[in-house]
Order: structure tokens, then sequence, then C-alpha cells
């Protein structure tokens, strides 16, 4: 089996050897890289954050970066892939650390390098790459995007559904020094120097997972996955989601999420959520509610691995909706979005009810994002800006994130 040093090596002189654009089936060796497909972004992230509890500073960060990305052409069902990720500080001022797990990253990570193999409806793909599902997640929300290296194979051969399973070994984070106290199983970095993070185990064995998204009508869409990560914890995640057959286009949705601790000390609680929308024109409203049975101090409900892998409807910006997983919590999320033109905006409050005193918590979230058109097309300006109110008064803050990126 090829080693990662030398997937690596192959994924970067495919990247500097070639200045194709198109990704059509190839009909040669040759043609195979030559026909290749190459994309990439520029990026330019700044972070303040301000914090109430007294002694504490304000944090900041400015950071530049970008991705390059390259696929083969498909040669016989065979697919070639890589991505360089790059991050460098331009400036900060961070006394309490508080961007060290996140933002605070100089250098460069090869985040993909996989082999991808497609015959009729089934398709395999092997080795470093990005990957989005319930329980298996990647961020891209901060300038260096996680990533994960794992062997899946989905299949679509029954109408309107997606089967797929997986195997997932490794897990790369934001830093060397991110660390997740939900995710305590994966062996992070103990003595980061402010890098990209790198490829961390997965437990002692990794996990493995199965999955499937079908539409059982027009109107009726359901998705599930069972997770194993082994050792650890298994888990079962399951969506429905309707729409209602009226002129207004809305939707009513049900999720569940459920686990069992390998740790007999753990105790197995379950997250049960409903959400409904509505959209008119260019306004869009929505509703959700999550509850997590248990008590006070029992262990959270399983979310999944990555700091992508937060599906429950009462979701945010800042915390990712975290608190929502903690036994006992109910969370309620009301939002309201409108697009004019090439702005879109979205505003949420959400309110985590936790049986622990002190640990309430009201939640304001603005989302701005602008895309410019004409000879500034493929660049976008996005802001979000985050109010974290606190029933302890201490741990109140602020969050400002402001985002520009080219695309090409």
């Amino acid at each position: 089996m090829m080693s990662n040093k030398n997937l690596s090596v192959l994924a970067l002189s495919l990247i500097c050897s070639t200045s194709a654009f198109a990704n059509e089936p190839a009909s040669s060796f040759d043609k195979w890289f030559s026909e290749g497909s190459f994309h990439g972004a520029m990026k330019s992230y700044y972070f303040v954050q301000t914090f109430d509890k007294e002694g504490s500073h304000q944090s900041q960060i400015w950071a530049n970066g970008g991705n390059i990305v390259f696929s083969t052409a498909e040669l016989n069902g065979f697919e070639l892939g890589g991505e360089f990720q790059g991050s460098y500080i331009t400036s900060r001022d961070d006394p309490d650390g508080k961007t060290a797990g996140s933002m605070d990253a100089d250098g460069a990570v090869l985040s993909e390098s996989y082999l991808k193999y497609t015959l009729g409806d089934t398709t395999f793909k092997g080795g470093r790459q990005h990957f989005s599902s319930p329980f298996v997640a990647d961020s891209g929300s901060r300038l260096i995007k996680e990533s994960f290296e794992m062997y899946q194979i989905r299949n679509k051969s029954l109408l309107n559904t997606e089967i797929s399973a997986g195997y997932v070994t490794k897990y790369q984070t934001r830093t060397d020094k991110s660390y997740y106290r939900d995710n305590d199983f994966v062996k992070f970095e103990q003595n980061g120097i402010g890098r990209p993070g790198g490829f961390y185990d997965i437990g002692d064995s990794g996990m493995w997972f199965t999955q499937i998204n079908t539409s059982l009508s027009n109107e009726i869409r359901v998705k599930g996955q069972y997770a194993d990560v082994i050792g650890e914890v298994k888990a079962l995640y399951a969506d429905v989601k309707y729409t209602l057959p009226i002129p207004l286009k809305s939707y009513i949705a049900a999720q569940l999420y459920t686990n069992s601790w390998d740790n007999s000390d753990f105790t197995n609680n379950n997250l049960f959520g409903v959400k409904f929308g509505a959209n008119h024109n260019d306004l869009e409203f929505f509703a959700a509610i999550t509850t997590v049975s248990g008590s006070a101090g029992e262990y959270r409900v399983f979310r999944g691995v990555g700091q992508g892998a937060y599906s429950q409807f009462t979701k945010t910006t800042k915390t990712a909706g975290v608190a929502a997983f903690e036994a006992g919590t109910d969370s309620y999320q009301l939002g309201v979005g409108y697009r004019f033109n090439q702005l879109d905006g979205k505003l949420r409050v959400t309110s985590f009810d936790n049986p622990e005193v002190g640990k309430d918590l009201d939640e304001w979230t603005l989302n701005l994002v602008y895309g410019f058109v004409g000879d500034f097309k493929n660049c976008i300006i996005s802001v979000d800006f985050t109010v974290l109110d606190y029933e302890n008064n201490d741990k109140d803050a602020t969050d400002l994130r402001a985002k520009f990126t080219y695309k090409f």
C-alpha cells in the first residue's frame, strides 16, 4: 500500500505539473493528468472576540492563506486527487490564547491525497479527504479546513437512494493545539507549536459507519446513519423532512440522536428535535426545538467526530450549539433570513436551557454574505456577529468574524 508520504509527494507533483482545467474521462495515461482539474481559493480572515469577565483580554487575529486542489481526469474509473492548505498569521493580539486551537496556525498541510474508483453506480474513495455526514464531518469555518483519513464506498443503484459505508482512522484538526472535550478519545497533539493540525488517531481502532439517504417521494426525504467509535461509543442518527403541499414553500422536520457508551459510568441519553421552516420570495422563516433526556451532570449525547458534526436543528455559528447535547437541556431557536440582490442575511436567536445552575445561554447570531458580480465575480465577503449572554455573566462575550474569499 502506498504510504502517506508517497501520496503527498505524488499529489504535490500533480499540482505543480499541470495547467489543465477540465475534468472529463481520459482516453490515455497522459491525458489522465493533462485533462485533470485545478482550482482553489485565496482567503483573508479577521476575527475579534471580547469578554466580560474581569481581567480577561480582547482577542484579535488576522490570518491569510488559501488552498490548491487538483484531481486527475477519470481513466478506466480511476481518479487521483490532492489538496494543500496554507495559513499565515499577519497580525495577532491574543494574550489569553483564545485562538490557539482554531485560527492561530502558521504553515501548510496536505489535507487531501486520495484514490477514487467508480464502477457503474458504485464509488470507492480512500485516503485523506474532506467528508460531511451526521457523525463524521469536517468544518471549514476557519482558515484551515479539517479533514479525515478514511475509506468509503457509495452506491446509488436504488432509485433516489444512496447507501454508503466507511472506516475512519484519523482526524486532521485546524491547528496542532486543537482539543475538543467531547472528542477526547482522539489522540490530539500534546505539544503543539502553532502549526496546522496533523492527522490524529481516532481512539485505538478508528471508527466505522453506514448511512442511507433516500427520497420516498417528492415531499419526503429520509436520512439515517449508524456509527461505532470502536471501544468508545455506538450511535444512531435519523431525520425525516416533509415538504408541505401548500403554495407557501414550507417544511416540517424531525430528528433523533441516540447512543450507547462503552464506559458503563456514562449515562446513555437521547436528543429529539423538531423544525419548521417557510419561504416566500426572498424571505425565510424557521423555528426549531431540541430536547435531551437525562438530568443535570449526566453524560452528554454523542454528536460525532469533527467540528462540522453538528446536525442538531439548533446549531449556531460561534458555539455551534454544542450546549444542545448536554443532558437534560432544552434548546429553542427562531430565525429569519432575507436575500436582497447579492446580499444574503440571516438572524437567529437561540436559547439553551441547561438544568445545571449558571449554564443557561442565549446566543444571538447575525450572518451576512455578499457575492460580487462583474469584474469581481468569485469574490465573497462574509460577516458573522454573535452575542453570548450566559446565566453566569462572567462568561458573556461577543464574537466578530470578517472573511474575504476569492475562488479560482
